[in-house]
């Protein structure tokens, strides 16, 4: 996801009267458009856009395209796996345990609702698109329903999440790494050591700045999650009952907090009760930080715009949308259903570090290894690009000119990646591993960074956001979708401020030497 603006000023609703409008504008970009969502420039005039209007001129709404042969758009099945690669992440591994937080009743429960919540986001999406078809990214639809002050909501919001994205991917590869090392060594590898060679291996990979020439290597992660996904499945088939019963814990699992102990796997049976039994009034934080990890299991929202306007047909987005959560949601059901039957309220984390000590247990925890690595390298990618964008905007613009959000004159900077300097892009990469790296070590709890970042951006970005500017484009919907998106906007900041209290919560709980997830 890159952040390239569109230059001039959005802030007017298109259509008079406030009404919401259709896919029917033709619009044409030239030479101060916007490139595709990759960060690339493409030549002035050699893309037209057509939304068109299903059934006008007898047609079924499919577009006609003017497109040079240089530029290629994408199918809705394409786009559906484009959002299955963005979305089917790291999220899947938490299922179980989320499972097990809130038992079989809330568990699906949870889950059947934000299937439904993301399928409407892409019908949303898809409307606030037609009402901005000049928009290249989120903050171009802000612009448009609430001035400068909504690019710059939108634009904080998503380069935070961009920041700790890849804390999460950094944290994700050193504990995966850790548990395929330790096990094997004489003496445990401690885990800043592990940290340190994933900040090495990626700064040295992260130099490749096109993405295309990594394709490769994001296959590999893509199979290797496959890989793992089956052989986790086979031992949670196999072996029914926590770790401790179906042998000793490795003595990774023994370091790493967001891990169970074996000792502690013992006091723990794996009955999977329909609610969950140890949640109330004072420990209520477990199931709140299960809720958002599924949150971040689904949330992928915040590139939707970039991807809807890659489409040959962005009026059938919220059909990708719906196919991909569909997928998703057995992919996510199933798993976390065989998990929480298998290992009950003793799975804890991630699942794959809840398994049986022994090889295959070292075997998927080096496959997903490969899988956080190839997101991590695309995260690391988009956001040293746009840290170097805004770098180049602070420098170059006049003291007296606008603010660093102010779009007008922004494109004529880097348009690539390939645009900025090898020395600049070395420090910049630089800079993200080694934050990552550091904060990785000094909150090495994967479900609270998770909650973290879900509780102040995710349902930021998927809800709140969406919510205010459909109200603002669209003041003639009818009254009750109008009545949902009002009580849409406080359910979901006040479910960002219980997120954020429970991850601050269980973070405490787990610096102290606790049980948290």
């Amino acid at each position: 996801m890159t952040h390239n603006p569109v230059s001039g000023s959005l802030s007017e609703p298109l259509l008079a009267g406030g009404e919401e409008p259709q896919l029917g504008q033709v619009v044409v970009l030239g030479e101060s458009a916007a490139g595709p969502a990759n960060g690339t420039s493409q030549p002035a005039a050699t893309i037209q856009k057509t939304l068109q209007r299903k059934g006008s001129d007898g047609s079924d709404g499919r577009p006609v395209e003017s497109l040079s042969a240089s530029v290629r758009r994408c199918s809705t099945l394409q786009t559906t796996a484009a959002l299955l690669t963005l979305q089917l992440g790291w999220g899947l591994w938490l299922l179980p345990c989320d499972f097990a937080r809130l038992g079989w009743v809330f568990g699906v429960g949870v889950l059947a609702l934000l299937a439904i919540a993301t399928s409407y986001s892409g019908s949303l999406f898809t409307r606030l698109y037609a009402a901005v078809p000049q928009a290249v990214l989120f903050g171009d639809v802000g612009d448009a329903a609430a001035g400068r002050v909504g690019r710059i909501s939108v634009y904080i919001t998503i380069y935070s999440l961009d920041a700790t994205r890849c804390i999460i991917l950094h944290l994700a590869a050193t504990q995966s790494l850790f548990h395929a090392l330790s096990p094997s060594l004489q003496q445990v590898l401690p885990l800043w050591q592990c940290s340190v060679i994933v900040a090495v291996v990626v700064l040295l990979l992260g130099q490749i700045r096109y993405l295309t020439q990594l394709s490769w290597f994001f296959m590999t992660g893509t199979a290797a999650q496959l890989v793992a996904i089956a052989i986790v499945v086979y031992d949670m088939l196999v072996y029914r009952g926590s770790p401790g019963e179906a042998g000793n814990a490795s003595d990774a699992a023994m370091h790493l907090g967001a891990t169970l102990t074996a000792e502690r796997h013992r006091g723990l049976v794996y009955d999977s009760p329909l609610f969950p039994s140890d949640v109330s009034a004072s420990n209520w934080t477990p199931a709140a930080m299960a809720v958002l990890n599924m949150i971040f299991a689904y949330g992928g929202q915040f590139a939707f715009l970039e991807i809807m306007s890659s489409m040959r047909t962005p009026n059938n987005f919220s059909k990708a949308v719906m196919m991909c959560t569909a997928i998703m949601t057995v992919l996510y059901g199933g798993f976390g259903a065989v998990g929480y039957w298998s290992k009950g309220e003793s799975v804890h984390g991630i699942a794959v570090f809840s398994m049986r000590a022994g090889v295959l247990a070292q075997v998927a925890a080096a496959f997903i290894f490969f899988q956080a690595l190839a997101q991590y390298l695309v995260n690391l990618n988009v956001w040293t690009h746009n840290l170097l964008v805004l770098s180049s905007r602070r420098s170059k613009r006049p003291s007296n000119s606008g603010e660093l959000w102010d779009e007008d004159n922004s494109r004529a900077g880097h348009m690539s990646t390939g645009d900025h300097s090898s020395g600049h892009w070395l420090a910049a990469t630089a800079f993200v591993a080694a934050y990552s790296a550091v904060i990785a070590v000094a909150v090495p709890f994967f479900c609270t960074l998770v909650g973290l970042v879900t509780s102040v951006t995710y349902l930021t970005t998927a809800y709140t956001l969406p919510a205010i500017f459909a109200l603002k484009l669209f003041p003639n919907m009818n009254s009750v979708e109008k009545w949902w998106l009002k009580a849409l906007i406080p359910i979901s900041i006040i479910l960002s401020f219980i997120g954020f209290v429970a991850s601050i919560k269980t973070y405490m709980i787990e610096a102290s030497g606790g049980e948290g997830m």
